[in-house]
């Protein structure tokens, strides 16, 4: 029977998921899923009907378009989600869905023992770890396999990028981290919040266990902006004006990134300020700073100049998601 650990970062601007076997522990399967979900329209184009199918799934009896084909046949303006309780939604159960099949199919969907992780925002991991963990074992048990176990863990996206530090590839524990007499401190930088964290000689801090604002912050200011230069504001060039500093008009390469600089200024601005409150002085006696999430790449800079220490990954967009994955292969390495 496989081992496999199965990691979902359910962004509110996309899903990325990472899994291994412990077979092969230093290989991983990775995939994005765009958090966008509609309900499923007929489609007449046998081909485009046939790509749908892949990301087409079922809920209490409603079929839903997931990721990139819900946002092009959506046309959507803004990302699924985007509030505090959308874990008890249908469209949060479809990405499930579709994460947990599109892992599944990668592996050729072996009999296994399954760890899954998922996180949560660390202002919402007090009041929400129960009511996700019992929504994700009650919507997957129904679709287990003959042969298939499923254990669900859920945790702070803020502890992901200590995971990632901490332990190998290989699910086991890094044999030059002691996190019991190391200090470090994370900001991980999601798009609908960002989340601190404190690792003191092994306590996480509660004090320093919040979360802010998040990327969102930056696509509002880029959507308003966008109109008011008569430019469109569909979801999809919003996201390519934020990730590039230009958008594709009447076919011509327009530069955006004026406004994209007035937009980041003030959500760097937002995290600066948060991240000055929880840390203070102590950012200074830290082992360091891990700089993780989809937004990390664009307030790296200027978390670097104010803190020195700050780390990352070669993929801080992956960096929960990897962090969650070596988790669960430790956690199977262990039972």
């Amino acid at each position: 029977m496989e081992n496999i650990s199965i990691a979902i970062d359910g962004g509110h601007s996309m899903f990325k998921i990472r899994a291994a076997s412990l077979a092969s522990p230093d290989a991983r399967h990775s995939f994005q899923i765009p958090t966008v979900v509609i309900p499923a329209i007929t489609l007449t184009n046998e081909q485009t009907r046939q790509k749908a199918e892949l990301e087409t799934v079922e809920v209490d009896g409603r079929r839903y378009f997931f990721g990139d084909t819900a946002l092009r046949q959506g046309r959507s303006e803004v990302y699924t989600g985007q509030n505090a309780d959308w874990i008890e939604s249908p469209q949060h159960d479809a990405l499930v869905l579709g994460a947990w099949r599109k892992a599944m199919q990668a592996f050729g969907n072996p009999s296994a023992r399954v760890h899954l992780v998922m996180g949560l925002p660390a202002k919402f991991v007090g009041s929400q770890r129960d009511t996700l963990r019992d929504r994700i074992v009650a919507l997957l048990t129904p679709r287990l396999l003959p042969g298939q176990t499923l254990r669900v863990m859920v945790q702070s996206q803020a502890d992901a990028p200590l995971q990632w530090l901490s332990i190998q590839n290989n699910g086991c524990l890094h044999p030059q981290r002691d996190l019991d007499s190391e200090a470090w401190g994370v900001i991980e930088i999601g798009h609908y919040t960002t989340d601190f964290a404190l690792c003191d000689r092994g306590s996480m801090m509660e004090y320093a266990a919040i979360s802010c604002a998040g990327m969102h912050l930056v696509y509002d200011g880029m959507s308003s902006a966008l109109a008011q230069a008569k430019l469109p504001t569909s979801l999809d060039v919003v996201d390519a004006a934020v990730r590039n500093g230009s958008i594709k008009h009447f076919g011509q390469r327009v530069d955006v990134s004026p406004l994209l600089n007035q937009a980041k200024a003030g959500f760097e601005a937002v995290v600066m300020d948060e991240a000055n409150r929880v840390f203070g002085q102590k950012a200074a006696v830290l082992d360091g700073i891990i700089i993780g999430g989809g937004g990390a790449e664009m307030l790296l800079d200027g978390l670097k100049q104010r803190y020195p220490n700050a780390v990352t990954s070669d993929e801080p967009r992956m960096m929960v998601a990897e962090g969650f994955c070596r988790l669960g292969l430790l956690s199977l390495l262990q039972s």
